[in-house]
């Protein structure tokens, strides 16, 4: 299986202006993908959309047609056109090329924060047929600017997990209709822009409650290479660093996998992460 994560920062290159369909572009070049999650994807917003490319999401589901396309905005605004149907919205898009058995989005939390950027953000979690059965891919991208939100979204993230878990050691009754059992995942994969570095609280917080840092399991003792950084350095002072991730779940450490980033692209301020995993 092969997965890609990029924050593509709504299409937005670091020397070149904006150009969302050259990120595709830049997409379809990586190869063929199981599933791809994308963070910072953008419709109808004048601050992100160019007027020529006004919904981000539509332009991805002409290019990607031979995937299923799963949408998450945590709001949805009215914009500025005359059409009801053309909304404000900024999130998460998950592109599936397997069998999707469910999907979900989650709500991440947000507590009030006085003086703080904020915005509503969300996980988008696809189920989909794999060799292990039902597996989960979370796509999402937690909070910048303040500290205590992006806790309180790492410990929601981790309440799935306990969650599935419980679900699979006490499965529940099958009923009829909306009471059917569903579908239980038998493993997960995490992945997307979590906006914080491997020597912080947060990644500890991570790596406590049991979630596998994909490059360490596949190259231990290392550093994480720069995920962000290395062309923006208005943004980002402090030059190239670490801040997207592949977290796998337990039941995934005993197989072969390979984690690379793209570091040659400068179409967005972050860099495309790419996890190929065998099962």
């Amino acid at each position: 299986m092969r997965i890609l994560s990029w924050n593509v920062q709504y299409g937005k290159s670091v020397h070149n202006g904006s150009d969302f369909v050259r990120t595709l572009d830049y997409i379809k070049s990586l190869g063929d993908f199981d599933a791809i999650c994308l963070q910072e994807v953008a419709r109808h917003m004048s601050d992100y959309c160019t007027q020529d490319q006004p919904d981000q999401y539509l332009l991805a589901q002409k290019y990607f047609s031979n995937y299923q396309a799963l949408w998450g905005s945590g709001f949805s605004w009215p914009s500025a056109t005359m059409n009801p149907n053309d909304r404000q919205e900024f999130g998460n898009l998950t592109l599936i090329k397997n069998q999707l058995l469910d999907f979900k989005i989650h709500q991440l939390p947000q507590p009030a924060a006085p003086g703080k950027w904020q915005m509503p953000r969300v996980a988008i979690e696809a189920c989909v047929n794999s060799n292990l059965g039902p597996l989960s891919i979370i796509n999402t991208h937690l909070a910048y600017h303040d500290s205590n939100e992006a806790q309180l979204q790492v410990e929601h993230l981790y309440a799935l997990e306990v969650e599935r878990l419980a679900h699979i050691q006490s499965p529940k009754g099958q009923g009829p209709g909306c009471f059917q059992t569903g579908h239980v995942p038998s493993a997960r994969i995490l992945c997307g822009d979590f906006n914080f570095d491997p020597q912080g609280t947060h990644y500890q917080y991570q790596v406590n409650s049991d979630w596998i840092d994909s490059w360490q399991h596949s190259l231990p003792n290392k550093a994480q290479p720069a995920t962000c950084g290395i062309f923006d350095r208005d943004q980002w002072p402090q030059g190239g660093h670490c801040r997207d991730y592949f977290w796998l779940s337990h039941e995934l450490s005993t197989y072969s996998l390979n984690v690379n980033v793209d570091q040659t692209t400068d179409l967005s301020d972050h860099q495309p992460i790419i996890l190929e995993i065998n099962f």
